[in-house]
């Protein structure tokens, strides 16, 4: 109704200019699904398939698919306080700059980690922009999520670091979620030579579930925002056609995931549990977006770690000046828009 209030056939186009892009629009996202579609989702079966051998079973269900080993997925190696202690550790190695970074935020005491009873769950980053602060909570559970915290967070918090003096942040903010995702997502990949400090033995098995999570993730958020399109544009589905065309997004982008046998989810209600869909429609494809451009940082830092750890800072401090597409023409990426970029 609030498309058709302003003049539009329905909600879409509303959903894109409330996510404020001017690069790229619904015909962009369709091609990149389709690349999704054509390049990923078939690598995805591959790995899966590995998957289920490994595991000794015939096809990996839902609730498979975060066992990445049988032997069990890899774990930090020390408690909470060991994990930050750990982060600073890295933070200093990595960079003078992240070093200060990462110096201002322990001083400041601008970590609240430690799981407690009825503490706000999962994990964000916010800033307090008058003082010039980011601020990161999360709740640590021991797993190999904790490092994704002190580098995914980490990196939203380090752009809000590098950019609270920019001029145009005020307005114009760290840009798009888009950028705002490839700050954090590529922050992990930078994190990967230091693993060995956070896992020691199970470093190389951290990386390798890190590698397949990112990976798989991409079609499973293309099937978000594809659904997000077919049930914008036909408001008056029933719950049960729009249940129906999420287990047909499923056979599309995740046949290598089962939910057979799980009545609740054979009924194609899963979509259910992504709030986004409801809480900030169109939002989701940023971060299959910006995995394929944290995706790009990490091959070019395994060929030469500092000159893209160069390009990745310029392209965090830069904040909202310059659109997403292109950042990553400055950086030397291809657009994953373009047609093959991802094959």
């Amino acid at each position: 109704q609030m498309g058709k209030n302003l003049g539009y056939e329905n909600y879409i186009p509303v959903g894109y200019l409330e996510q404020g892009r001017t690069d790229y629009g619904e015909k962009e996202v369709a091609s990149f699904r389709e690349q999704v579609r054509t390049f990923l989702v078939p690598l995805c079966q591959k790995l899966y398939d590995a998957q289920a051998k490994r595991l000794g079973i015939d096809h990996v269900m839902w609730y498979d698919e975060k066992m990445v080993f049988p032997d069990g997925n890899a774990e930090p190696a020390g408690d909470d306080e060991f994990m930050v202690k750990t982060a600073q550790k890295m933070y200093h190695e990595i960079s003078p700059e992240t070093g200060e970074f990462i110096d201002m935020m322990l001083e400041n005491e601008a970590f609240d980690v430690d799981s407690r009873r009825n503490k706000w769950g999962g994990g964000y980053c916010t800033e307090f922009v008058k003082y010039r602060q980011p601020f990161i909570l999360a709740n640590f559970d021991g797993t190999a999520g904790d490092v994704d915290v002190v580098t995914h967070e980490a990196g939203h918090a380090l752009n809000a670091w590098l950019i609270a003096d920019n001029r145009f942040a005020l307005e114009l903010d760290c840009g798009g979620m888009e950028t705002a995702e490839t700050h954090s997502m590529s922050m992990e990949f930078f994190a990967w030579p230091y693993m060995e400090k956070f896992f020691g033995d199970g470093a190389a098995a951290y990386r390798y579930m890190h590698a397949l999570d990112a990976f798989s993730f991409i079609p499973y958020g293309t099937a978000v925002d594809e659904f997000q399109h077919i049930i914008y544009a036909h408001p008056d589905m029933t719950p049960a056609e729009r249940s129906a065309a999420w287990l047909g997004l499923e056979k599309k982008y995740r046949p290598h995931i089962s939910v057979e046998g799980i009545p609740y989810l054979e009924k194609g209600t899963r979509w259910q549990y992504q709030m986004h869909i409801y809480e900030s429609p169109f939002y989701y494809i940023d971060y299959c977006l910006a995995q394929t451009a944290a995706f790009n940082f990490l091959l070019a830092s395994l060929d030469d770690y500092e000159g893209a750890f160069s390009k990745y800072m310029r392209f965090s401090r830069q904040g909202g000046e310059r659109l997403w597409t292109e950042l990553l023409a400055e950086a030397g990426f291809v657009s994953p828009f373009t047609p093959g970029a991802l094959g």
